[in-house]
């Protein structure tokens, strides 16, 4: 089996690296290192192809743009597979990729997902996608530390809660740091906040954080924020805390990649009990949250889908009412040899407890009249205007998008004049793509209760 991957390791991350990109980074990393692999450059357009026969298989994990690989193919009448990614729940990048794909998708190609949570919301909303065509492949712990378990300190001692992941809304991080205040108060000062991530508004600058916390009594001395890790930074950060909270409900969650990590440092992860959580962690460790039933999101948006219970979460910390760190529930989808497999053709598909609820709770809405050609074509157009730098065509869609919708969009035109072009930069083409190829679909979550 010939391989064929993008050239991931020559992408420049610098300031954008988040677990998405880095899962692309060890991907390429892991696939390259096998010796039957062609390196290509997606950005160069159909010629990227060149050297793919029959029988080759190509694996579009760069992004979520594998409806070119499979448009390309088409056109060129070629015989190889197509193996490819979706990392993202309910984003419109990942969700353009899979309408687009769902007519040119070939018998022996394959669908790859990093939780079966994100696989069953697809597979609920495209027919095409069934057990036969996917399966949940993300490849990683086997290249993570064992590291031993951190005790669990007894009760009425300090307790060292730890944050890690983008400071956002989405993750709920409004929600940690409450629940962090409410420990503060009733352990009389016993607890201690260690956080790291990027804020995504200036509300989660460092100093804005410590003012609020000093506003409702913590002295700064009992927060330590280490602002942006670099990978080669996690033992540190893992050995400064004793548990981890992940309340994050973001819209886009397809893994929580931060629990895998923390599991596999010994520490314990208390999580919100929906999304792919539910998959990770023993029940005991799930948090009860409320869905936020009736709102219409858009796909071009991130934002929480609900919250937890955060009485219940204070109460869980305080009495130390959680289980201590141990592997997933599951380690097969995160091995090497299940991806191996995948691209050869045999997909590894077990049954795996998942977050059922929510899944049923989804409601998407329905694309307009626009045929699936016409998407796919002005797809391609934009995506290659853009990597090619035809930018007097891009500003000339963006003048005609504005006159259309009424209203300047200099965010728009900012991403065209730009010097930088990235594959990785998942704020730039995705939202030229919604605004002239694509238009982003709503949602919304039915009434219900959340859980598995």
């Amino acid at each position: 089996m010939r391989l064929h991957v993008h050239d991931y390791t020559s992408v420049n991350v610098s300031g954008i690296l988040d677990g998405a990109v880095l899962m692309h980074q060890e991907m390429a990393r892991l696939l390259t290192a096998r010796g039957d692999v062609v390196l290509h450059d997606q950005t160069f357009g159909p010629d990227c192809l060149a050297q793919a026969r029959d029988g080759d298989v190509v694996y579009a994990g760069n992004g979520p743009y594998a409806h070119l690989y499979h448009l390309w193919r088409e056109r060129s009448g070629a015989g190889f597979r197509i193996v490819r990614e979706v990392h993202t729940t309910f984003w419109s990048g990942y969700w353009t990729q899979e309408e687009l794909c769902a007519p040119l998708a070939r018998p022996g190609d394959a669908v790859l997902f990093p939780s079966e949570f994100t696989r069953q919301v697809f597979l609920r909303e495209f027919p095409g996608t069934g057990p036969d065509n996917s399966a949940v492949a993300y490849p990683m712990p086997t290249r993570m530390p064992r590291a031993a378990r951190t005790p669990t300190p007894p009760l009425g001692t300090p307790l060292r809660i730890g944050y890690l992941g983008a400071l956002s809304e989405a993750k709920n991080f409004d929600q940690v740091l409450r629940v962090f205040k409410e420990c503060r108060h009733q352990s009389g000062g016993r607890a201690e906040l260690v956080f790291a991530g990027k804020p995504n508004h200036p509300r989660w600058a460092t100093e804005n954080i410590l003012a609020w916390l000093a506003s409702e009594g913590v002295p700064a001395d009992a927060v330590t924020p280490l602002g942006l890790l670099h990978p080669s930074q996690l033992a540190d950060f893992f050995s400064r805390i004793d548990v981890l909270l992940f309340p994050s409900t973001a819209s886009r969650e397809s893994l929580g990649r931060v629990v895998v990590e923390a599991l596999a440092y010994g520490v314990a992860v208390l999580a919100a009990d929906i999304g792919p959580a539910v998959e990770l962690l023993p029940k005991r460790n799930l948090v009860p949250t409320a869905l936020r039933t009736g709102t219409e999101f858009t796909m071009d948006r991130i934002g929480p889908l609900g919250a937890v219970d955060e009485d219940e979460l204070v109460a869980r910390l305080l009495e130390r009412d959680y289980e201590p760190a141990q592997p997933p529930l599951n380690t097969w989808p995160f091995e090497d040899e299940t991806l191996w497999r995948a691209l050869a053709g045999d997909l590894v598909s077990a049954p795996l407890s998942h977050d059922a609820t929510t899944v049923s709770s989804i409601r998407v809405g329905k694309r307009s009249d626009d045929s699936h050609g016409q998407l796919l074509t002005r797809t391609e157009q934009v995506f290659l205007e853009y990597f090619q730098r035809h930018d007097e065509a891009l500003l000339a869609r963006i003048a005609a998008h504005e006159r259309a919708v009424g209203r300047a969009r200099p965010e728009l035109r900012a991403i065209v004049t730009r010097p930088e072009r990235s594959l990785a930069d998942y704020r730039s083409l995705p939202a030229l793509v919604d605004a002239l190829a694509v238009p982003a679909l709503t949602y919304s979550l039915a009434p219900g209760s959340a859980g598995s």
